[in-house]
């Protein structure tokens, strides 16, 4: 049985009793402290392995907690638990160095017990990968400074944790970093779901190895299974599936020698920052997705859009590409909540921008303006094309029953379209599609108005 001392921090002496027995049923030796203070004074002298920290204990006092446990005990896993969801918190104490969150009215004895052996494993292997680069730098000082390389790699790792990256970013960063850390001829790494609509994929060859043979190992890596994967293309294959969330990573490393046990370990140990890795981007996402969207149709905001319009526009003048805005609104709107009601009119705001989303590519920025008014910028495109495009949106809306309840309600828009001139700034395009869409209010409605399109 593990005798692991493990530090709870939980200032309910329910929630106290809960983790103390479950923990003592598994043989961990448990150290509670009802407050911060409390807990800072059992740190004296201490070295624990694994804290568990109340999140509404978190705050000021509360991260400077976790900030102390680290710095006294580097080696200290902490896993935070929380009676509600608290993105923005626990983002925060993820990148000071928290290992895990758990929502404690979801969380039950064999739950706790699987989080507890695992933050556990990763201290394990990371305290063993310590020991045997002491051990090997007494008799081969070469192997010793490659390890302390690998080390600063492992640390790289942590540094990205820290960082508002993309998915790509993160992809491309944890391919590199495994690459540099372990003498391979093939590496394959993968991530899957977190809303991307297919899988994204990195690869890295060794110049050494022929075309055919990494041509053999891609293909394996992207047929292979999730479980046990058949005889790999390559005598020696390390292979790692994690999965974090909605998002799930594979990795497979491959080459003709065969793997030590310590390298082997070493594999394990970035898998698992992988993994803390992918946590903490989605956190992240959720987070800047509550600051970049509208709550009611899902679009990008007003603040984001004008963000992107911005370096959009200076990016299309530097290496002089295509851009043009669309502007729209839902004709006679007001008549709609007036008679209808406001849920209603909620109702075609959330149909007008589903049938956007659908329509545009996955390119174009679509977000709703203010109001019922929705705005699109569409790169590498020029007027001509966007207004096509502009007129088959406005069939498509017109011609789409709203409401299955009322099947004959339909909606129209009135539409403008601008294109980027070389003497515009990002306001002189705003300008110049609010006034095509304008045009097209005053012209009858349910038509779009643009450069070289009259008015009907």
């Amino acid at each position: 049985m593990p005798d692991d001392q493990i530090l709870v921090v939980e200032d309910g002496t329910a929630g106290r009793q809960f983790f103390a027995k479950a923990l003592k049923s598994q043989g961990y030796q448990v150290i509670a402290a009802a407050s911060g203070p409390e807990a800072l004074g059992r740190l004296e002298g201490e070295d624990f392995p694994l804290a568990l920290l109340d999140l509404g204990l978190l705050g000021p006092a509360g991260l400077d907690l976790l900030s102390r446990i680290k710095a006294q005990c580097p080696d200290c896993e902490v896993i935070l638990t929380a009676d509600h969801g608290d993105v923005e918190s626990a983002v925060a104490a993820l990148r000071l160095g928290a290992y895990d969150y758990l929502l404690k009215p979801d969380l039950n004895p064999p739950e706790l017990h699987l989080r507890v052996a695992r933050a556990l494993e990763r201290r394990r292997l990371a305290l063993s990968n310590r020991e045997l680069l002491k051990d090997l730098s007494r008799t081969q000082a070469e192997l010793a400074r490659r390890r302390t390389l690998e080390l600063t790699q492992i640390r790289r790792i942590g540094e990205v944790l820290a960082g508002p990256l993309s998915w790509g970013q993160l992809l491309e960063g944890l391919a590199d970093l495994i690459w540099e850390s372990l003498p391979l001829q093939a590496l394959g790494l993968e991530f899957q779901g977190a809303g991307a609509e297919k899988p994204l994929l990195a690869f890295r060859r060794h110049p050494g190895l022929p075309e055919a043979a990494f041509l053999t190992f891609q293909e394996w890596f992207r047929d292979a299974p999730a479980g046990p994967a058949p005889q790999g293309p390559l005598p020696a294959i390390l292979r790692e599936v994690v999965v974090a969330g909605e998002a799930t990573a594979r990795v497979a490393a491959g080459r003709e020698a065969p793997f030590s046990p310590e390298e082997a370990e070493l594999f394990r140990i970035f898998t698992l920052q992988a993994e803390a890795a992918l946590k903490n981007l989605l956190l992240f996402e959720q987070v800047k997705g509550l600051a970049i969207r509208d709550g009611l149709t899902g679009l990008y905001n007003y603040r984001y859009f004008m963000e992107i319009l911005r370096y959009e526009v200076a990016k299309s003048r530097r290496y002089h590409t295509p851009l043009s805005l669309v502007f729209m609104d839902i004709d006679d709107f007001k008549h709609i909540n007036d008679s209808r009601g406001h849920p209603w009119g909620d109702r075609v705001l959330r149909k007008v921008a589903a049938l956007l989303q659908q329509a545009v590519r996955h390119a174009d920025l679509l977000c709703r303006y203010g109001g019922d008014e929705f705005a699109l910028l569409l790169t590498q495109t020029p007027p001509a094309h966007a207004l096509m495009l502009a007129e088959r949106l406005r069939r498509l809306i017109s011609q789409t029953s709203i409401n299955a309840v009322d099947p004959d309600f339909r909606v129209t828009v009135s539409v403008g379209v601008a294109g980027l001139e070389p003497a515009m700034g990002w306001e002189d395009l705003v300008q110049a599609a609010d006034a095509a869409h304008y045009r097209a209010k005053e012209a009858g409605k349910n038509r779009v108005c643009g450069p070289g399109k009259p008015e009907e």
